[in-house]
């Protein structure tokens, strides 16, 4: 097959649906092979079909309910939990015991002065280890 041979499948392929490969009419002649049939001058591409990975909308200007959503629900109800949360006060460190399995390090933090605080540790609400009352004996 030639090149343009091969420019004609190529062209016959894009332009039209595809098609079974062409029979041979011809005698079988083992110097001269079948040539590819071509398509008509009139073949033009048909419409581009949806792409079904691509999104698709109900309609135009949807975006404009998700904006009044944002702004007049969900903004809103932001505002009024940062107010809710603002008007209470800090929580404080309660009571606690010193079990054998709370706050253990095996190794020190590469951080703070002793090692001894995580990374988000709060001194009003977390205990440091040895801050704790040791727990009652457990004498049967």
């Amino acid at each position: 097959m030639g090149l343009t041979n091969l420019h004609n499948v190529v062209r016959h392929y894009t332009c039209c649906p595809p098609r079974p490969p062409p029979r041979c009419v011809c005698p079988p002649c083992p110097c001269m092979p079948c040539r590819p049939i071509c398509p008509p001058c009139d073949c033009r591409p048909g419409p581009i079909p949806p792409n079904p990975c691509c999104p698709r909308f109900p309609g135009k200007n949807v975006w404009k309910k998700y904006r009044n959503i944002f702004f007049f629900l969900c903004l809103p109800l932001i505002i009024l939990q940062a107010i809710h949360s603002l008007g209470h006060e800090p929580f404080h460190k309660c009571d606690c015991r010193d079990y054998e399995y709370m706050r253990r390090r095996t190794k020190r933090f590469p951080w703070g002065r002793k090692g001894i605080k995580t990374l988000f540790h709060n001194p009003c609400v977390n205990h440091l280890p040895g801050e704790c009352t040791p727990p009652p004996l457990d004498c049967d």
